[in-house]
């Protein structure tokens, strides 16, 4: 191997601390909650993180088998210390999901760069670099299950059921964020063997990489679409602007009208005035309605149907109801229960956090989100907004 173990590993074990006073220093500038809670927990931390570091070390130089034991133990590890921390932290699992994030990203760009300057063969180093993140992501998972399960022990019935959609999540993330790793893996082995070959096929590279650059992407996505459910969004809130629904419903159509236009599916808007405002984000607005739409041109099994969009106010409530109603196949009650569960879903391909999201972004705008179905007959899908009268500020 080009490399020496020794050394790779004396280098790793010296850049511990390093990775925290990093780590620290990018959680002590996010907000003074977070440098407190640092300050506070400091040397808890300091032993809890060490010790998740120095065992990653260790483990990227065991053999297969060693390495799947490992793996097993330092779940089974982070679910101990998840059930112990929120034994003693309490109430501060926002704070320590962020922890962990940033410890993550923190230690792998230090230790990359460290694997990038100690180990010559890049073969060598695509294998220290993915055993590197699947130990940070078992790690993580581990700890939350046992984070949460801690706290089923303390709150009510409500509660609980919250903590169960959250194990959902953590299992359905890990679902989905193995799928994109096992094409990057398989793509990056592709490479490793065409360069490995006489003559190389530059474009038949370039190909592997964009296939990998694109499934990366979708990981990100991911990520960032799971990072929305866990925010309060009240800074998105206060950073909110006028605009008008028509114009986003309108646009959210032109986007749909293509993926319909082979298909015998009709979308019928009814509105009376051109100009219906609310306060939040045109752009997340958008995304949410587009899902809507999706779920219901997804719903037609036989490729025709009609999906009736209605727009209305209710100057009483200064609320703006918008209902989506298709006459597809319909939701059955046990599902109909479900469809905000992160994670949870009837689709082949999908992730199950689409919904989730549009009631969260519905939400963090002061509006509600309420669906109905019934088997062979159709959905109906009701969005209320708050209304805001100062539409001369309208997009």
């Amino acid at each position: 191997m080009a490399y020496s173990e020794v050394d790779l590993r004396a280098s790793l074990t010296l850049s511990v601390p390093v990775i925290l006073d990093c780590h620290y220093q990018s959680i002590r500038g996010k907000n003074s909650g977070f440098a407190s809670f640092i300050e506070t927990n400091k040397e808890l931390l300091d032993s809890s993180f060490t010790m998740i570091l120095l065992h990653i070390i260790e483990a990227l130089h065991m053999n297969a088998d060693e390495y799947r034991q490992f793996l097993d133990n330092l779940h089974r590890e982070g679910v101990q210390q998840g059930i112990f921390l929120a034994d003693i932290i309490g109430e501060h699992f926002d704070m320590m999901l962020e922890l962990s994030k940033d410890l993550n990203l923190t230690a792998q760009n230090i230790m990359f760069g460290i694997i990038e300057e100690k180990v010559d063969n890049s073969v060598n180093r695509l294998f220290f670099n993915g055993r590197l993140m699947e130990c940070n992501w078992v790690r993580f998972t581990g700890f939350a299950q046992g984070y949460l399960s801690n706290k089923n022990e303390e709150i009510d019935t409500l509660h609980e059921q919250k903590i169960a959609v959250m194990g959902q999540m953590a299992a359905g993330m890990a679902h989905e964020i193995r799928n994109p790793l096992a094409s990057i893996k398989g793509f990056a082995q592709l490479i490793r063997n065409r360069l490995n070959e006489p003559e190389i096929q530059a474009a038949e590279l370039r190909t592997y990489l964009d296939i990998t650059i694109k499934e990366i992407d979708n990981l990100n996505k991911l990520v960032t679409d799971f990072l929305v459910l866990s925010r309060k969004g009240d800074s998105l809130q206060r950073e909110g602007e006028i605009f008008n629904v028509i114009e986003v419903i309108h646009r959210v159509v032109n986007i749909v009208n293509p993926l319909i236009f082979n298909d015998n599916i009709v979308i019928n808007l009814d509105y009376s005035a051109e100009q219906v405002c609310t306060l939040g984000s045109a752009s997340q607005l958008e995304q949410v309605f587009l899902n809507i739409l999706k779920n219901s041109i997804d719903a037609f099994t036989a490729c025709s149907g009609r999906i009736d969009v209605t727009i209305t106010t209710h100057d009483e409530t200064d609320e703006i109801i918008l209902v989506f109603a298709d006459n597809g196949s319909g939701i059955s009650k046990d599902r109909l229960n479900r469809i905000f569960d992160p994670f949870f879903t009837t689709k082949q391909k999908g992730t199950g956090i689409g919904l989730s999201i549009c009631k969260q972004l519905i939400e963090m705008y002061g509006g509600q989100i309420q669906v109905n179905s019934e088997l062979n007959v159709g959905t109906s899908v009701k969005v209320s907004l708050p209304l805001v009268s100062e539409c001369a500020a309208c997009l």
